[in-house]
């Protein structure tokens, strides 16, 4: 082999490897997170399905001339991006739970030396994140309260009856 041929196919070994390492992070990211359809939403499908075909084309291309360093990108290329599909469908067939967002518990009752009279105290020990089947533009949800009346002496009441909403929530359906 001379020179040109030795050149020639150092840097399709170069090039070869970078194709290879090149979806690697992407490889490893996607199997991490494979039960997780949450940080799986950004990776596009539609974009694996693309870079299969174009591997596929490359590997046959390769085979046509003879050349190897052109092919070998896709014999690992192909299968990671198959993978990837694979497992991205897998996890947006999963549901994701609804669940609430614990803020502050009221399962305690205040004490009147309470350091945080000033802070308006919740109602409830949680906001609903997702909220499914409504119909209206704005809901009230008791998020905040502050009390409805104040003491003899101005001072705020911790009676938990008398607490009452700050605002409506707009629901963004």
């Amino acid at each position: 082999m001379d020179i040109t041929g030795l050149l020639t196919n150092g840097i399709g070994f170069v090039a070869t490897l970078f194709s290879i390492v090149m979806w690697m992070p992407q490889a490893r990211i996607t199997w991490r997170n494979r039960n997780d359809a949450v940080r799986l939403a950004g990776v596009s499908e539609t974009t694996q399905w693309l870079s299969m075909i174009g591997y596929l084309l490359w590997g046959v291309f390769g085979m046509l001339i003879g050349s190897f360093w052109v092919a070998a990108p896709s014999v690992v290329s192909f299968p990671l991006s198959l993978a990837t599909i694979v497992v991205v469908r897998r996890a947006r067939r999963m549901s994701v739970p609804a669940a609430s967002v614990s803020i502050i518990s009221m399962s305690e009752p205040l004490s009147e030396t309470n350091p945080t009279d000033a802070v308006p105290i919740l109602t409830t020990g949680s906001i609903p994140v997702i909220a499914a089947g409504s119909d209206h533009s704005t809901v009230t949800v008791p998020i905040l309260s502050s009390p409805a009346t104040p003491d003899t002496a101005g001072a705020p009441r911790h009676v938990a009856d008398e607490r009452t909403p700050t605002t409506p929530v707009p629901v963004l359906a």
